[in-house]
């Protein structure tokens, strides 16, 4: 039995997934598991074909565009999402919206598997 809460329901629906159904997406390369089917493609084009995103400023790399354009954002635009509440700074604006929900409101969604 765990004692698992997560900030959304996204992610409790990850953690039921994976640790209590055991559903994970295995590399036929090598040794890297997934909990998503979304996240083991890009894993086997970024690693194994080689199809990586670059930062068009730096060495940055990446798999995913959309964390290129947030790299960007953030590194070498200074773009940042600031909690109001606190000093916790974030790249992400859902990062923001999951601390506030779970450190300033207390909403956590425990497991119902646990």
């Amino acid at each position: 039995e765990c004692e698992h809460k997560a900030t959304t329901k996204s992610n409790l629906a990850t953690h039921t997934q994976t640790v209590h159904k055991g559903r994970k997406f295995q590399c036929q390369e090598c040794d890297h598991q997934f909990s998503h089917k979304a996240s083991l493609g890009t894993h086997q084009k970024s690693e194994h074909i080689g199809q990586k995103f670059q930062c068009p400023d730096c060495e940055y790399q990446s798999g995913y565009n959309s964390l290129i354009i947030t790299h960007h954002k953030s590194v070498h635009l200074g773009v940042k999402f600031q909690c109001p509440t606190c000093e916790f700074q974030t790249s992400y604006k859902s990062s923001l919206v999951s601390h506030h929900n779970s450190v300033h409101m207390g909403q956590k969604f425990k497991c119902p598997e646990c």
